[in-house]
């Protein structure tokens, strides 16, 4: 091959790669970026329910109506924000009991709450809550006070920046705003926390396996 082809090989080579490569590269940093997601609490996901329940593992909860919103991501819910208030209700471990007596006056401890903001997989949101009823109800106060709540409790866990992360399946945070003990905060997965915020006080020792997720 002479040298005139070979360049002219080259040449050829080097555009094709100047074609492909702005094809290739966005692939790459998409695939790379699908861990992390757009998140924000919009008008259009304001709803009103009656009778919404959960149980978790330790934690359960139940609100008799009023509104909730949705932060929804291109890969389902990961954030519901319940404004209606309700009973939440917290036991323990066994094991645990003790050392839960020392943060909560009662085991289980009952108690009324005014706000939920509360972290999931948008898997485990399709097994909990797909099926509940729910009625679109756009309402500029609960917006208003789903985003206060977005803003003050996003950072808290499982982002990057501005961007959502999931948690792991069946796991599940959820921050309770109560009159008798301020901010309870617990996150139910491989892992169990438990804790109030003011005056700080944590049910279980960092890095507490989760009975019923061993």
């Amino acid at each position: 091959m002479t040298l005139s082809r070979i360049r002219k090989t080259q040449l050829l080579v080097a555009s094709l790669l100047a074609l492909l490569l702005p094809a290739i590269l966005p692939s790459q940093e998409t695939a790379q970026e699908q861990k992390f997601f757009e998140v924000e609490i919009k008008a259009d996901e304001i709803y009103s329910y009656k009778q919404l329940k959960f149980t978790g593992d330790y934690t359960s909860f139940e609100s008799p109506a009023g509104y909730l919103a949705l932060g929804r991501t291109e890969k389902g819910v990961t954030i519901l924000i319940v404004l209606g208030g309700g009973t939440v209700t917290i036991t323990s471990p066994d094991e645990m009991q003790e050392n839960f007596a020392k943060v909560f006056p009662a085991h289980p401890f009952k108690t009324a709450f005014q706000t939920l903001y509360m972290r999931l997989h948008p898997q485990d949101f399709e097994n909990a809550f797909a099926e509940f009823p729910l009625t679109k109800a756009p309402n500029e106060e609960a917006l208003a006070k789903a985003k206060l709540l977005f803003e003050e409790r996003f950072r808290t866990s499982y982002h990057a920046g501005h961007r959502a992360m999931f948690p792991p399946v069946k796991t599940r945070v959820m921050d309770f705003q109560t009159a008798a003990m301020g901010l309870i905060t617990t996150e139910e997965g491989y892992w169990l926390t438990l804790r109030r915020l003011s005056p700080w006080a944590s049910a279980y020792p960092k890095g507490f396996v989760n009975p019923k997720q061993r």
